[in-house]
C-alpha cells in the first residue's frame, strides 16, 4: 500500500494534513519531497491560486471549453484503445 500526504514541518517534526488511517506500530518508509516554487524557495500555502503553475493554460484557446475538451480527449483514447478491421 503506498500513501501520498502533503505536510509541514513544525520544530523538526512532520505535521499531516489529517491522520493517516494507520494502525499504531505500522512501520513505514518516509520519503521527503520539499514542495517548491520554481525560484528554489519552498511554498507553503492553503491557496492553489498562489501556486506559481496556477492559470498556465488560461490563453489556450481549446480551454475555453474544458468539459468539451476532456470529452475530444476521451473519444481520442477510445479509438486509439480499439484495433480496426
Amino acid at each position: 500500500m503506498t500513501l501520498t500526504e502533503r505536510g509541514r514541518i513544525e520544530e523538526g517534526a512532520i505535521i499531516l494534513s489529517r491522520p493517516l488511517g494507520l494502525p499504531d506500530g505500522t512501520e513505514v518508509v518516509v520519503q521527503i519531497e520539499a514542495v517548491e516554487n520554481g525560484m528554489g524557495g519552498v511554498v507553503v500555502t492553503d491557496d492553489p491560486r498562489s501556486l506559481p503553475f496556477f492559470g498556465m493554460w488560461a490563453d489556450r484557446a481549446d480551454m475555453n471549453d474544458p468539459e468539451g475538451w476532456l470529452q475530444r480527449e476521451r473519444n481520442l483514447w477510445q479509438q486509439r484503445a480499439t484495433r480496426p478491421d
